[in-house]
């Protein structure tokens, strides 16, 4: 076998080394083993971005040459090209594995050393920063397997192994209440109700001596169903198939394809318009990631984004930017979109951040605002054939629908434009403005509309067969009645029969979503506390979610998070940072009981309204994200301040109806908190907006 067919190692995990899997190391320096381990965990990589991390202080003329030297003796010492290089794109060979990908299997009864341990990269802070990220990663992961393996052996009926696994885990997070639970389940479950109970008083003791707190109810129930005996020995297998989250298959819209065919065919863009939970996402994906000839740019609006001017595409153009790198920008352009972009103000500009964004004080300003966004695009598409998709259109802010309308407009019947477009939303869900945009394409013929209708009983019984629920022609004709052939309401109702092990409906329900939203609440109602603590969190949080500020609104551990995380998304409520569907964010959202709503709101609040909550794209966004929680959280006192910014900040952006606006609910905080004069100088500013509208 040659160098360059052979299988390397690449060893991150304690000292790092590079070998080959037939024999013999290669001597590596420190930031050439970074270089590999960084594509191998990040994927492919501009060589900019590259020089720019492993060399932060060297020219960049400097930094490129000596990434190319790396290069060149990483394949002079390996014989090997472990790095393909494809333009100013890097990646890394497939030949090359890395020891991290596979941390259970690498360390199977303990914690794994530390990422990278024993290289120092003080002089390189944003590497420092990633290499930290990633230890704390691979923690996160090896617990994260850990609890998978405990699940997968318990379901095997391997209850040893999985107590061996649940002890290890245990030694790693002595903390860890869910550790202690498995161990305790897991002896009772092996017949030894004594140990089970010592491992008990084990935890609370724990509990007790180091953070000085009592072991939760979830615990305490246990252990006394273990000391009375009335503990299942066995639990029904009630995980849920991952087709059920995304069914393999797309069925029963091939007559939609065929008009979404025709529409690509002759150049146009394409509208997907359905009820929730029609498939409008899945439909449009689907079809775009079949034309293979264009790449793929998926954008989409959020819950909370209509709060303020420009937040959806703040953080639609970081997305394009994140995709394209090297995009070479002019000056112009640069410092028009640091209107929303703070970081691509030019070096000696004013320090970058949203309270330093450059005020539109004319129409004149506004115009170049967006005809620069209309540059950044026509530089994206020169690069080859682009789909512009943008998904939720129904959430967008009205800033971005206009300078989105405006700039679209300018790429519509340019036959050398290597530009396609695609939006999703929802029926009758548009603001006026947004609605009336729409209309205006459809009826210039500039955009094709797809409305999408319920499955008929026929695609419901496909489907069912596609994920593998249990069925005969009685239960799918049962689940097309009692869903009326909403596919997301038969993906809801076949997740409830996986939990429950209850392959049979009801009858249908006097609404559409009636039946269906009382088994999204029931099937929140089988999380465990921390579980559904996280979910709420998430759904107040709305477009700002994070795990790290899930952690902070809830005030507990990043860990934690992570295993309640865990959760949500093997019951398939979350996927990433984001709810599985809108329809579990509301769901979620509308059964928080009020009191526990403002608790949260609150939380968000003071979380959101840190300094050091990252970069916001906008300063009106900040300022009404924070003002919405104090309000909601009943703390009008508190709203009214971040009112009067959110009102000045989209007032700098000529968003003069929303400054008048938010000047309005400043008023009426104030007024509410029982401060006249506040109350009088926000009126007046509302009236000058509103002056200002009407010129």
């Amino acid at each position: 076998m040659s160098s360059s067919d052979a299988v390397w190692r690449l060893t991150v995990l304690g000292s790092a080394t590079l070998t080959r899997a037939d024999g013999g190391s290669v001597r590596l320096d420190r930031k050439t083993l970074t270089l590999l381990a960084y594509l191998g965990l990040e994927g492919v990589q501009s060589r900019a971005q590259l020089s720019a991390l492993l060399w932060p202080d060297t020219p960049a003329a400097a930094a490129r040459n000596n990434l190319v030297h790396l290069l060149r003796r990483l394949k002079a010492a390996s014989g090997a090209d472990l790095v393909r290089s494809e333009g100013q794109q890097l990646r890394l060979a497939p030949q090359v594995q890395l020891d991290v990908l596979n941390v259970l299997g690498e360390h199977p009864l303990g914690p794994p050393p530390p990422f990278l341990d024993g290289h120092d990269f003080d002089d390189c802070l944003d590497l420092t920063d990633w290499v930290h990220s990633q230890r704390e990663a691979v923690l996160v992961r090896w617990l994260t397997a850990q609890r998978q393996a405990i699940v997968q052996a318990q379901a095997n009926g391997q209850l040893q192994q999985a107590l061996a696994v649940a002890e290890a885990l245990l030694l790693a997070d002595p903390l860890s209440e869910e550790a202690h639970r498995s161990v305790m389940s897991l002896q009772y479950a092996l017949g030894d109700r004594s140990a089970a109970l010592r491992a008990y008083q084990r935890c609370k003791a724990l509990l007790h001596s180091e953070v000085g707190v009592e072991p939760s109810p979830e615990t305490v129930r246990l252990a006394r169903e273990i000391g009375e005996g009335t503990l299942p020995l066995a639990t029904p297998d009630n995980s849920i198939p991952l087709s059920v989250l995304r069914p393999p298959t797309l069925v029963g819209r091939e007559s939609e394809w065929a008009r979404m065919e025709q529409a690509w065919a002759a150049g146009l863009g394409i509208m997907v318009i359905g009820e929730a939970g029609s498939g409008k996402s899945r439909l449009a994906v689907d079809f775009l990631r079949s034309k293979t000839s264009h790449q793929l740019l998926l954008f989409g609006g959020r819950p909370g984004d209509a709060a303020a001017p420009y937040t959806t595409h703040a953080r639609t153009y970081r997305q394009v930017l994140g995709a394209y790198p090297d995009l070479d920008l002019p000056d112009w352009v640069r410092r028009e979109l640091a209107r929303i972009i703070p970081e691509l103000a030019l070096p000696g500009a004013a320090e970058a951040g949203p309270d330093a964004q450059m005020p539109l004080r004319s129409e004149a300003d506004k115009l170049r605002f967006y005809e620069a966004k209309v540059e950044m695009i026509r530089r994206v598409a020169l690069r080859g054939p682009v789909i512009l998709a943008s998904d939720d259109l129904h959430y967008m802010d009205e800033a971005s629908i206009e300078a989105g309308g405006y700039v679209f407009s300018k790429f519509f019947g340019d036959a050398d434009t290597n530009l396609r477009t695609l939006f999703c939303f929802r029926t009758d869900a548009l603001s006026g403005l947004a609605a009336a945009v729409a209309q205006q394409m459809i009826d210039a013929g500039l955009a094709v509309p797809i409305r999408l209708g319920p499955l008929d009983d026929r695609a419901v019984a496909s489907l069912l067969s596609e994920i593998e629920v249990p069925s005969d022609a009685a239960l799918a004709s049962d689940v097309w009645r009692f869903t009326h052939g909403n596919p997301q309401f038969v993906l809801e109702t076949v997740k409830a029969m996986f939990e429950t092990q209850t392959f049979t409906v009801g009858q249908p329900g006097e609404t559409l979503s009636g039946n269906v939203a009382q088994q999204i609440t029931e099937r929140l109602g089988r999380l465990s506390e921390a579980a559904l603590h996280a979910a709420r969190a998430a759904a107040v949080l709305q477009s700002e979610v994070t795990l790290e500020r899930v952690a902070e609104v809830l005030h507990i551990g990043l860990l934690d998070i992570a295993t309640a995380w865990e959760e949500l998304e093997q019951a398939q409520i979350t996927r990433g940072e984001r709810f599985a569907h809108d329809l579990l964010f509301e769901a979620v959202l509308a059964q928080i009981p009020a009191a526990t709503r403002r608790l949260l709101h609150r939380s968000a609040a003071r979380v959101l309204s840190a300094p050091d909550q990252g970069s916001w794209p906008t300063a009106a966004q900040q300022a009404a994200e924070v003002a919405r929680h104090w309000l909601s959280g009943g703390e009008p006192l508190q709203a009214a301040p971040w009112l009067m910014k959110a009102a000045q900040a989209a007032e700098a952006t000529l968003r003069l109806s929303e400054a008048a606006s938010f000047y309005h609910e400043a008023a009426a905080a104030y007024d509410a908190a029982n401060l006249p004069s506040e109350a009088q100088e926000a009126r007046a500013a509302e009236r000058a907006a509103q002056l200002r509208a009407a010129v």
